[in-house]
């Protein structure tokens, strides 16, 4: 299913990757913000997967060999998808995102 817009990404995502006890045994014990803080830390450690997938493509470039445009590919949408699940988590209406990225392009 192919998704252009962030309303569509945003609720596709979320119906697939949900932080309930079934997926992640550790939630039973947290409630509230703790919740919470379990789903940025996991959104962050997906995120550092994929900017380690990107990294390693750019070191080889860097050695001299060809980059795999399709691992860079899978690797951006990946890190895509964790942004956007984070910022379900966190609340962040998807057209607030799109508000605040002209606002942080500005900023240095």
């Amino acid at each position: 299913m192919a998704a252009t817009d962030l309303v569509a990404l945003m609720r596709l995502i979320g119906e697939r990757y949900q932080f309930t006890p079934e997926h992640y045994p550790e939630l039973v014990q947290l409630v509230g913000e703790q919740r919470t803080a379990f789903a940025v830390k996991h959104s962050a450690l997906h995120m550092m997967k994929s900017v380690g997938a990107i990294a390693a493509q750019g070191e080889a470039a860097d050695h001299g060999d060809l980059m795999d445009i399709g691992a860079l590919r899978i690797a951006i949408a990946k890190m895509l998808v964790n942004t956007l699940k984070l910022a379900e988590v966190l609340e962040i209406e998807p057209w607030v995102l799109g508000e605040l990225v002209p606002e942080v392009m500005k900023s240095k």
